[in-house]
């Protein structure tokens, strides 16, 4: 395949998968592997062959293995000749068209595919104005809110206390927000996550969050909530144009929606309080 090429479409045997309205085909020669990426999309994977695809990716196996490290760092992502942007780690290696639809990985197992993945959909989203957050997004009926912050905030503690009072945890790890048609933002759920939900919704608030002994909803300015949001967003294109993308994304985003601070403690009361604003 040469990448960019049109006309390389996906065999039929390709595993398709649809995130936040997005369908991707996954060449993946490795029958084995292809079963275990089956399994991690879940609900994500679309059922019909014959469904129309956005984007391609294929994964090449390389002539020479190189040994997975024990601790993997963040991609690097490099902008390419002619718009191509390419992707490196420790052991693979990517090369996306220049409209990010098509990518050629080169590696083995899942980790580079779902990495390059996580790339292309991140793209795709900015297309759109969208972003890819990494926080957790909490949904109840066609309502949902999304909470950030820093490693140890409490995105897992809260989704679970989410999920233990009956609600929808769309991920607690990636989740896509991107403009609705006729206004508003919505939210998706992504397949980073063994309990994550495949549906969307309204997104009506974001925040950040904060512990305490007692749960709580606090106003907070949308600037305070930005600059933990920029923290938490996949940048997917390595250039000040899409720093500039990321950001101007972001500034419509928390102008369309309340933004607010959680602190909330460790019981059903966390989920009480958020429960009260998406009714």
């Amino acid at each position: 395949m040469r990448v960019g090429d049109p006309s390389s479409g996906p065999r039929d045997a390709a595993l398709r998968v649809t995130l936040a309205g997005w369908t991707v085909a996954l060449d993946v020669e490795d029958g084995a592997l292809a079963a275990i990426l089956r399994r991690v999309f879940g609900a994500f994977v679309s059922p019909s062959a014959g469904v129309s695809t956005d984007a391609r990716l294929v994964l090449r196996t390389p002539a020479t293995s190189r040994v997975a490290p024990a601790v993997r760092e963040l991609p690097l992502l490099e902008p390419g000749a002619e718009g191509t942007l390419r992707v490196e780690g420790e052991d693979y290696a990517a090369v996306l068209s220049p409209d990010r639809s098509q990518a050629e990985v080169t590696g083995t197992g899942r980790f580079p595919v779902e990495t390059v993945l996580k790339v292309m959909l991140a793209s795709a989203l900015a297309k759109r104005g969208g972003l890819l957050i990494h926080g957790v997004g909490l949904s109840r009926g066609e309502r949902a809110a999304l909470f950030v912050g820093a490693s140890g905030a409490g995105k897992s503690t809260l989704g679970a206390l989410w999920r233990e009072a009956g609600g929808t945890v769309l991920a607690d790890e990636l989740v896509a927000v991107w403009p609705a048609e006729g206004g508003g933002w919505q939210a998706a759920g992504t397949p980073w996550n063994v309990l994550s939900s495949a549906t969307e919704a309204a997104l009506v608030a974001v925040g950040t969050l904060a512990w305490d002994a007692a749960s709580r909803w606090e106003a907070q300015g949308a600037g305070e909530v930005a600059r933990v949001l920029l923290l938490n967003a996949l940048l997917p294109e390595p250039t000040t144009s899409g720093r500039g993308a990321l950001v101007a994304s972001a500034s419509r985003l928390l102008s369309s929606v309340e933004t607010a601070r959680l602190v909330f403690a460790r019981d059903a009361s966390a989920a009480a309080v958020v429960e009260e604003r998406l009714a």
